[in-house]
């Protein structure tokens, strides 16, 4: 099985990096374009360069460790167009995946998370710590969900989605493109595209761009 490398030497890269070891995963390093990590090590993993090497490592496994969904494309599209280069899908084994279950390369399941039957998830997809995925959910690509949300049956998350944390999704909702909803909203009809919601009943906030 190829070593890893980690893709973001932030917070959350230390985290991936920590729960590819849980899986049984070997980590060779970090790749950070951040000036002052380089040369550096962290978790006693050494920072291998910026990510502009990235075609260096064509032997081994990439995970993308960035939280901001448009940011993960982004660095795919610049860095990762090559179809030399691989990527993990790591579930961490605290993690619960009952049946009918797809996840799609390059996701990221964390720790304590409930995936319960007939759930799709798409590629470089975040569910972050804690949080529970209810029955026949679709999660598209490039969506990140925070710790401890709450994603209730027959819900449709389109690309780019990000839930925040100890968010709440009502049942039977349609969530477009690029939404966004609020830390600890609670989430109780479909959200158009690009819409910022927050609060409970969750409202609208603002419409990126």
């Amino acid at each position: 099985m190829k070593k890893i490398i980690v893709v973001g030497a932030g917070g959350f890269g230390k985290e991936v990096a920590w729960m590819a070891k849980r899986c049984g995963r070997e980590v060779l390093g970090f790749l950070d374009s951040t000036p002052d990590k380089q040369n550096t090590k962290i978790m006693g993993l050494d920072v291998l360069g910026p990510i502009e090497h990235a075609e260096q490592f064509l032997d081994y496994e990439f995970v993308i460790a960035i939280g901001n969904p448009r940011a993960r494309k982004k660095i795919i599209d610049v860095f990762f167009k090559d179809e030399r280069f691989s990527f993990a899908t790591l579930i961490d084994p605290s993690s619960i995946v009952g049946e009918n279950i797809s996840i799609a390369t390059g996701s990221i399941i964390c720790a304590g998370v409930i995936l319960t039957v007939d759930i799709s998830v798409g590629k470089h997809t975040i569910i972050n710590i804690n949080s529970t995925i209810g029955h026949d959910v679709i999660i598209k690509d490039f969506v990140t969900i925070a710790p401890n949300a709450s994603v209730s049956g027959n819900i449709v998350l389109n690309d780019f989605v990000e839930i925040g944390t100890n968010a709440t999704l009502r049942e039977k909702l349609n969530v477009y493109e690029g939404a966004m909803i609020g830390m600890g909203a609670v989430l109780t009809k479909d959200v158009e595209k690009n819409h910022v919601m927050v609060g409970n009943p969750a409202k609208l906030l603002k419409i990126m761009d």
